[in-house]
């Protein structure tokens, strides 16, 4: 530009989490043209930053010596953005597209899914309680503190809070109910670190300590100056949250339709107990009101009784019911008493719709679905609709617990479960996570983003690298996926195909500096060939999505369950550290590899933190039937050893059951398949495969690696190196549906080699 021209600059600062402390070394102002770097020799990366016509801002040298990191790009008149730096992207330059603020009108909205402090936060493992009884505030904060830098860059923020926060005695909590969620008053904190604008208590366990329960989160809430929002008594609707940003009216509301009813309906009418744990549901008691004549029933007898009357004699007579057995479950407002706020078919529409009238912008949180499922359920995505047509500008759910897909419906966006944001579930199906993030301009939607997040040790974790890409690839998949769940007679829950109707179109990710731009634009297909040899499998070595399927019969394509056999540093959490999920009990994870080294023959095993999903099939028929091949498996991996050791490949399977929402799951170890292999002890990387045989009983494995047992005081000093774990599925690539997926690995059966021709969706 010539002339006095007024040149830009660029504010970038980077964020570094250390020990669980964030702060921020330099902050830059200068000419677009002044570069200062952060790093003495180590792998640094380069961030540029360019605003929404492609004009450089600015650039910054950020360090990575301290392994993946966040860095924050911000220039006047627009908004900062997050960036997730891998180690991957070392010497590389990140650019970054900054949104002007339209004169400060634009504002940034950042929503995640589950979050609660209690339970194994606080009981501890070997290490003691990371959220101790004496100083809960100090390590609620300390369990956010990775992932808080980046939450709380945003104008409004929310999440589900799914917790009772409360200091009741486990005595009081609502008899029978199978998990009770509770956290320390003091963990509000965590909320206020993050910077929660609007904590939502619309879900399943907000009236974990009955009405008392209620009354001590609300208090707890109020006290730490945030708002109760998803909660009513009775019949009476919620109060919504109402604000003005930046200019722009803006009001969040939240509903459940997880209402405790199916446990009841559960609750058997006749037959005899299994044992002590379940006698008490066969036990009659005397009861009766109304209409319903006084008589010796059973818990379920009497609800099946209750759930006759209309609703207003179900309201009368729940006090009468409930003194009577106090097991049965309600865990929304109605019937006279507090709780979560209830989708209501015919008033929750209506609400929404007088509520939008009033704000400009109205976003909508629905608790609905069905736990570890992918797919979205038939219910929650007719709520999300109706939510819309209702007048909400965006939908946001959660309760399954992972991640699922992303719609677009009528031009706005629905987020069908945002999984869990922290929470102290040992499932590795649940350690996936993200938040969303958005840019609005008044009710219009400038921008999407999903930022994936990374749930180890129960705290949340910035992701890059593999695991970001893993996340969102998934996300994509269940985006693109033709399917919803539904409960089948049997209670079976069944993925089911649907046809999109023309007002939906499936949600596209368009990976960008560690995050993906979320939109509606279709992806580009990319031819991918692969060339496989006889009776081999080989690496697909594509990012993003394929469409899988191949008329040749000798082909099948694998998806690796596991993920985090690299052993490489993904996450940012300040330590230059490649144990994410594992337990390094007895291994040591340094150099990108798992080392595991013992003396005397001694049977030395390591392992993951968690186990292994094994989905029988991922599609069925409405009558069950199954739409994919069966599943077998194999795991891969390279070894090298030391002193001639014998690596060991241990699988443990595991049949767990959750069918029974009356009682508490079951988890049975099945069996052990061990494979071990001798690779030569000369320093060198050797690929192992082996096919393994789990049984059709098991739908979880729980994989071992390390090294024999040998002949005792043998050898003095052996080792065995693992590196580039995977545990495939594989399906025949003919009979999976043809849609696109994450898929790793391609197999030939056959005995000639074969070139082979995918449809690719980069990401």
């Amino acid at each position: 530009m010539a002339g006095g021209g007024k040149r830009l600059t660029l504010f970038l600062s980077f964020t570094l989490v250390v020990g669980g402390v964030a702060f921020v070394p330099r902050l830059l102002a200068g000419p677009a043209d002044d570069r200062v770097a952060t790093t003495a020799g180590g792998p640094a990366v380069t961030v540029r930053a360019v605003d929404e016509a492609g004009r450089p801002l600015g650039e910054q040298i950020v360090s990575l010596g301290n392994g993946p990191a966040m860095a924050v790009a911000q220039a006047p008149g627009h908004i900062a953005e997050p960036v997730l730096l891998g180690l991957e992207d070392a010497g590389k330059t990140v650019d970054v597209r900054l949104l002007s603020d339209d004169g400060g009108k634009r504002f940034v909205v950042n929503s995640a899914g589950d979050v609660m402090f209690g339970r194994r936060f606080q009981s501890g493992g070997d290490s003691g309680p990371q959220i101790p009884a004496g100083d809960a505030a100090a390590g609620a904060r300390a369990v956010v503190n990775a992932v808080a830098p980046a939450f709380r860059m945003a104008d409004l923020s929310t999440v589900n809070l799914e917790t009772v926060v409360s200091s009741a005695a486990p005595s009081a909590a609502y008899p029978k109910k199978r998990f009770i969620l509770e956290s320390p008053p003091a963990s509000v904190d965590a909320l206020l670190a993050l910077g929660v604008t609007v904590p939502l208590l619309a879900n399943n366990h907000t009236r974990d300590f009955l009405d008392s329960g209620v009354a001590d989160t609300s208090k707890a809430l109020a006290d730490a100056g945030l708002p109760v929002v998803g909660t009513a008594v009775g019949d009476e609707p919620e109060k919504p949250f109402q604000t003005t940003v930046h200019g722009t009216g803006v009001a969040v509301l939240g509903y459940t339709s997880v209402d405790g009813s199916y446990v009841n309906d559960s609750y058997p009418k006749t037959g005899a107990p299994t044992g002590d744990d379940d006698a008490w549901q066969y036990q009659p008691r005397t009861w009766g009101y109304g209409k319903i004549p006084t008589a010796d029933r059973t818990i379920g007898q009497a609800w099946a009784a209750y759930e006759r009357l209309s609703r207003a004699e179900q309201a009368a007579a729940w006090q009468s019911l409930t003194r009577t057995y106090p097991e049965i479950q309600d865990w929304v407002a109605r019937r006279g008493h507090a709780g979560a706020a209830r989708w209501d078919n015919r008033a929750t529409p209506a609400q929404i719709h007088t509520v939008a009238a009033q704000s400009r912008l109205t976003i909508v949180e629905l608790h609905s679905g069905f736990q570890f499922q992918t797919a979205s359920a038939e219910e929650t995505r007719e709520m999300a609709r109706a939510a819309i047509d209702a007048g909400a500008g965006i939908v946001i759910c959660h309760h399954p617990h992972v991640l699922q897909g992303f719609e677009w419906y009528k031009g706005h966006l629905i987020a069908y479960s945002l999984g869990n944001f922290v929470f102290d579930q040992d499932f590795l199906s649940t350690f996936s996570s993200a938040y969303l993030r958005t840019v609005w301009d008044g009710d219009r939607l400038v921008e999407a983003r999903l930022v994936p997040v990374e749930i180890d040790g129960y705290r949340p974790e910035l992701a890059t690298g593999q695991a970001a890409r893993r996340t969102v690839n998934g996300v994509r998949e269940d985006s693109q996926r033709s399917a919803q769940t539904i409960r089948a007679a049997n209670g079976a829950v069944l993925t089911v195909p649907i046809t999109r109707d023309p007002d939906t179109k499936p949600a596209r990710f368009h990976a960008e500096h560690g995050t993906a731009l979320i939109t509606a634009d279709p992806s580009k297909p990319t031819p991918v060939t692969v060339a496989v040899g006889p009776h081999t499998d080989t690496r697909i070595g594509f990012d993003g999505l394929i469409d899988p399927r191949q008329s040749n019969p000798d082909i099948s394509v694998g998806r690796d369950l596991f993920g985090w056999g690299s052993f490489e540093d993904q996450t940012v959490d300040g330590r230059l550290a490649g144990d994410t999920h594992w337990g390094t009990a007895v291994a040591d994870i340094t150099d990108g590899y798992l080392h595991i080294g013992s003396a005397g023959g001694q049977e030395k095993l390591d392992r993951p933190v968690a186990r292994i999903a094994l989905p029988r099939h991922r599609e069925e028929a409405a009558d069950g039937t199954p739409l994919d091949p069966e599943p077998t498996y194999t795991i891969k991996a390279k070894v090298r050893t030391t002193g001639n050791a014998t690596a060991l490949f241990r699988l443990t399977p595991y049949h767990f059951d959750d069918s029974d929402p009356t009682e508490d799951p079951q988890s049975t170890p099945l069996r052990d398949v061990d494979k071990s292999t001798v690779v030569p002890s000369d320093g060198q990387w050797h690929e192992v495969s082996f096919d393994v045989q789990l049984g059709a009983d098991g739908n979880m494995v729980l994989p071992h690696l390390g090294i024999a047992a040998g002949r005792a005081g043998s050898v003095a000093e052996q080792s065995v190196d693992f590196d580039d774990v995977s545990f495939v599925e594989w399906r025949p690539a003919a009979g999976v549906p043809d849609e696109p997926g994450a898929y790793d690995f391609v197999r030939n059966a056959g005995a000639q080699p074969v070139a082979l021709s995918f449809t690719g969706y980069a990401s």
